[in-house]
């Protein structure tokens, strides 16, 4: 057998309990579902390895939680990401619900995307792994927002087809995730129409920016605010946090202020250094609900030239 037919046969087998997964889950109802899925999450999670990057996480960024505080936020967190994948297969019949009788999701600070969009202007959502953040293109739907969103399509052919056809089933269209060629300029001609585009704002960038993120230098990417401050336009905020069950809160908040003194590379890194303060601030105060498992703080050593020459020319920092 080829590789190529190993391949695609290991991508089915791994595939084919996902599809089940999400078949059963449409069977129950969506609360149901979730309360499964917390149940799988906070009894099975915390025994996965993943767990251990975790507590190292929390044990440097958190170091004032005893061990026990650290086992329930990492419950808690497991709980909350096994909710997530559970009320996933939900999403599309979510809509249509919320679209005629708002129930489950409730939306705090309509006016600030109002007024950043006003006279037609596009507008940066800043959004985070934080409650769940795949209620995103339902939120966007009720506020009559056209968004789009960067993905990183998964390995597995199969069930990277089936999550994108849920996202774009709920009026998401998405951008293969890459800041630079091709992808910019969409998401440079997306903002100039008056588009909506999110951008995931809370993992770490090899590259980006080393900015404070809880104290501790973190490399963070300042695409989103380079992109808005290079049209002039908005960076909202948003976090989708869970108030309990299958229950949201979408918190949309003021945009952020961008500097213009002139010198753009400090503008946009002061801009960015708010936003981490902001994400921060979220994760303080619910930080069960962000996802903890990302090596957030973690700094790749630097890659060797592949030619000498290469060595005696001086790198310029991104500029986003």
């Amino acid at each position: 057998m080829s590789s190529v037919l190993r391949r695609r046969a290991t991508d089915l087998l791994v595939a084919a309990p996902v599809y089940a997964m999400f078949a059963a889950c449409r069977l129950l109802p969506i609360g149901v579902a979730s309360a499964l899925g917390g149940w799988i999450g906070r009894t099975l999670g915390p025994r996965v390895g993943a767990s251990r990057r975790a507590d190292a996480n929390l044990k440097l960024v958190m170091p004032e939680l005893s061990a026990e505080e650290r086992r329930r936020i990492i419950r808690d967190m497991w709980d909350n990401l096994g909710r997530v994948i559970t009320e996933f297969p939900h999403l599309t019949a979510l809509l249509r619900q919320e679209t005629r009788t708002p129930n489950r999701i409730r939306i705090e600070g309509r006016e600030n995307v109002e007024a950043a969009r006003a006279g037609g202007r596009g507008v940066v959502l800043a959004v985070t792994h934080f409650g769940n953040w795949e209620i995103s293109p339902i939120a966007a739907v009720m506020l009559g927002l056209p968004l789009t969103a960067f993905y990183r399509p998964l390995k597995n052919r199969p069930v990277d087809a089936l999550l994108r056809r849920i996202r774009e089933s709920l009026g998401t269209r998405l951008l293969e995730k890459r800041m630079e060629g091709s992808g910019a300029k969409q998401a440079l001609s997306i903002l100039r129409d008056g588009g909506v585009l999110g951008m995931f704002v809370d993992q770490r960038y090899t590259g980006g920016l080393d900015l404070p993120f809880f104290g501790r230098a973190a490399l963070t990417s300042p695409a989103a605010v380079a992109l808005a401050y290079h049209l002039r336009c908005d960076v909202l905020p948003v976090r989708f946090e869970r108030r309990g069950g299958a229950r949201f809160d979408v918190v949309l908040e003021p945009p952020l202020a961008l500097p213009r003194t002139g010198d753009r590379a400090a503008d946009i890194e002061a801009a960015t250094r708010v936003l981490n303060e902001r994400i921060e601030a979220w994760v303080r105060a619910r930080p069960e609900q962000w996802l903890w498992l990302h090596k957030r703080w973690f700094h790749p050593p630097p890659r060797k030239p592949k030619y000498r020459h290469l060595q005696r020319e001086q790198v310029l920092p991104p500029t986003g």
